[in-house]
């Protein structure tokens, strides 16, 4: 049976935020200026009242973290950085030039994922201990969190560098905190899933978010080149003997509301032309619209940026700020089996799971992809290793694409498949002027060398 997440759905399956805090008011011309959060005193959190207002505060973070309001999101920066989108606004060359300089990058982005790395573990302490063990939702509410966490450390184990600060989480000691290399956030990430599957329940409201921890877990052993574990856990068997496997046409969204909580994607790429959809960026970028490929959709004209000066298309799909930002799906669970089969050389699985997806009109609906036949047509296999990664990559980019994927992706190219920095990640001129760097990483914000746990990354390798 299949379980997709649909926009406006119920707050227990999904990540519904609508309504539930003031949007906080941000200046454009501060690139993703930093938010003043909502203050939750540990003493007013002794209740059920107070734990429930901690969920809901970790659920609003995580949203921000991931897909943004007003002030942005890591599907942004990730973007930037990549091969997703390009600058047309003054204030970011840096970050779209591969120059990261961390004296001027806005804090927002690390710090949103601290908050909601802090407010997850808060809620969940306190969601343990003043709700009732007989409360029908309280495992529930504790295993999204799990799971959602799960998702927030991958996700910074591809961003940022090598060596972050994580808090402890002591309201004690608030100023404690452990630095954590890049396969230890990976491993947390793992921990965090499991702690999601041994608290949920089996009933069909608790299963999407099985699914979910599911993939977060297989996510992280992607990332630390467990490929056919990855497999194992999205695959039939994965979460029990009789468990199925993740269904191809399940997903899962964070959810925005034009009012309160804006998707940053509709703020800075297409109410305004800050950013554009790249195309062939820095010549090995990926031709995301000029392939016309129905997965990432781009208008035909062009608007001048807020620059002035760059020519920008516009994305689709995006029309209000309370667009959806799909978070992880059915398609990621058979791009990863995909993944394994072709690393244990089984060219005949890799494609099958490849093209399962493409060929499926649930999905394509889900994506509000044209129900055309033939509009995403079987793909052939190129015969030979190089080519079939090349291809894996491909799909997964178009597929995820403002996912908050893509750095992780091309990390991965150069450390698990050993391929150039030169070959994988944009090049050459800039198109405002110099050229692009060699950075594949970014750093926690520039405030943490006040952390005296902290000195600088370990190292900012891919």
């Amino acid at each position: 049976m299949t379980h997709p997440i649909r926009t406006r759905r119920r707050a227990a399956a999904t990540l519904s935020v609508l309504a539930l805090f003031a949007a906080t008011s941000c200046n454009r011309e501060q690139l993703l200026g930093v938010d003043t959060p909502d203050q939750i005193r540990p003493a007013d959190a002794a209740g059920i009242d107070g734990a429930t207002a901690l969920r809901a505060a970790a659920i609003r973070d995580f949203a921000q973290f991931y897909s943004g309001n007003t002030a942005a999101g890591v599907n942004l920066y990730v973007g930037l950085f990549g091969d997703e989108m390009h600058n047309a606004r003054a204030g970011a060359e840096h970050l779209d030039q591969r120059q990261f300089n961390e004296s001027v990058f806005p804090a927002t982005a690390w710090n949103k994922f601290s908050d909601t790395y802090t407010q997850s573990i808060r809620a969940i302490r306190a969601l343990n201990a003043y709700v009732p063990a007989t409360s029908a939702t309280r495992s529930r509410d504790i295993g999204q969190l799990y799971a959602l966490q799960s998702i927030a450390l991958n996700i910074a184990a591809e961003l940022f560098c090598n060596g972050v600060p994580l808090s402890s989480v002591n309201d004690e000691a608030p100023e404690a905190s452990t630095i954590v290399t890049t396969p230890g956030l990976l491993q947390r990430a793992i921990a965090q899933a499991d702690s999601a599957l041994a608290t949920l329940g089996n009933g069909p409201a608790d299963q999407t978010f099985r699914y979910v921890a599911r993939v977060g877990k297989a996510r992280a052993q992607v990332n630390l080149g467990q490929f056919d574990a990855a497999a194992a856990t999205v695959g039939a068997a994965g979460d029990g003997a009789t468990s199925v496997a993740v269904p191809t046409t399940w997903q899962y969204q964070v959810e925005h509301s034009a009012t309160s909580l804006q998707n940053a994607i509709f703020d800075w790429m297409v109410n305004t032309a800050n950013f554009g959809p790249s195309d062939k960026e820095g010549i090995n970028g990926i031709d995301f619209r000029s392939a016309r490929d129905p997965r990432v959709v781009v208008g035909t004209t062009t608007r001048i940026g807020a620059d002035g000066a760059t020519p920008v298309f516009t994305v689709q799909g995006y029309s209000t700020g309370g667009a959806p930002m799909t978070l992880v799906s059915g398609v990621t669970a058979r791009m990863i089996e995909a993944e394994a089969a072709l690393r244990r050389g089984d060219a005949t699985v890799w494609l099958a799971k490849l093209n399962e997806p493409r060929g499926d009109a649930t999905v394509r609906t889900l994506r509000s992809i044209p129900a055309t036949v033939g509009v995403l047509p079987p793909l052939a296999d190129p015969g030979n290793a190089a080519d079939r990664i090349t291809l894996l990559f491909r799909e997964r980019a178009f597929w995820f694409y403002l996912n908050a994927t893509r750095v992780g992706d091309l990390r991965r190219l150069q450390r698990q498949y050993n391929r150039s920095p030169d070959v994988v990640w944009p090049t050459g001129a800039y198109f405002k002027g110099g050229s692009y760097g060699s950075d594949v990483t970014i750093t926690p914000s520039f405030a943490e060398r006040n952390n005296p746990a902290y000195r600088g990354c370990i190292d900012r390798n891919p």
